[in-house]
């Protein structure tokens, strides 16, 4: 018996840390308890346990609850990019509105990429793609735009995990020599594409940029067209656009360029 009420205490509280994501920040006690339908008296303990154990912040000003700094010890990468997504919203918006073209945010989740911002632009078949949409990290423009930055060792064990999968090794190629060419490539241009012939979606041509930040590189932006624009139109057009906003977004994120 007393097993069952622990469990029941721990969904409660995850029910109540899944309330936060990017687009609501912040919390009052009336507000998680509307949204949990968890009655007001356990609720509030568990805001208290949770705040104790800085899964949760408490701001007595506003009297509403914030994600802590704890989170992020769970693994929960999408909510490192909070700040990003912040900082990236602006550029995002430009990018969409000068190019006409859907402008995507994408951070690293182990061997996927999640979309943490977009801004649609209505040219192309919109494929149910929405923030929290998640793809593979192998054969997409985020994707390798963000793997040809990690460092060898990181590399190399994304990598070994991927071959252990039949379906990405039919896109990376035996024991990634593919895949490893692909990057080389995208480190000498300083962006990445897709590859429409090696992926479900062969109507669809994006272009990505890596963003840098001084612990490394987990997120990319790109713009995503119909196949009508071939991936040599892509490049011409728009990488070098996108290498500028690539470029001042990691200025900001604290990146220094050198060389």
């Amino acid at each position: 018996m007393a097993y069952n009420k622990f469990v029941s205490s721990l969904i409660k509280g995850l029910l109540i840390l899944e309330c936060f994501n990017p687009n609501s920040l912040a919390y009052s006690l009336a507000e998680i308890t509307k949204k949990t339908g968890i009655s007001k008296a356990t609720a509030f303990r568990l805001l208290k346990t949770l705040s104790e154990l800085n899964y949760l912040r408490y701001e007595p000003e506003n009297k509403k609850y914030y994600l802590g700094s704890k989170v992020l010890s769970l693994g929960f990468s999408v909510l490192q990019g909070l700040e990003i997504r912040e900082i990236c919203r602006p550029y995002l918006e430009k990018l969409s509105r000068e190019s006409n073209k859907t402008a995507n945010l994408a951070i690293v989740d182990k061997l996927e990429m999640v979309y943490i911002d977009r801004i649609r632009y209505p040219d192309i078949q919109d494929l149910n793609i929405t923030v929290g949409s998640r793809i593979p990290i192998y054969n997409t423009s985020v994707g390798r735009a963000v793997l040809a930055y990690q460092n060898r060792e990181g590399l190399d064990e994304i990598i070994k995990q991927l071959i252990r999968d039949n379906e990405a090794v039919r896109y990376i190629g035996k024991d990634g020599e593919y895949l490893r060419r692909v990057l080389d490539e995208v480190r000498r241009n300083g962006f990445a594409t897709n590859d429409p012939e090696r992926q479900k979606e062969a109507n669809i041509h994006a272009i990505a940029v890596p963003i840098r930040t001084p612990t490394g590189v987990t997120c990319a932006i790109n713009i995503v067209v119909g196949s009508h624009i071939s991936i040599q139109e892509l490049k011409n057009k728009y990488s070098q656009k996108l290498i500028k906003i690539s470029n001042e977004i990691s200025e900001v994120m604290g990146y220094r360029f050198t060389g």
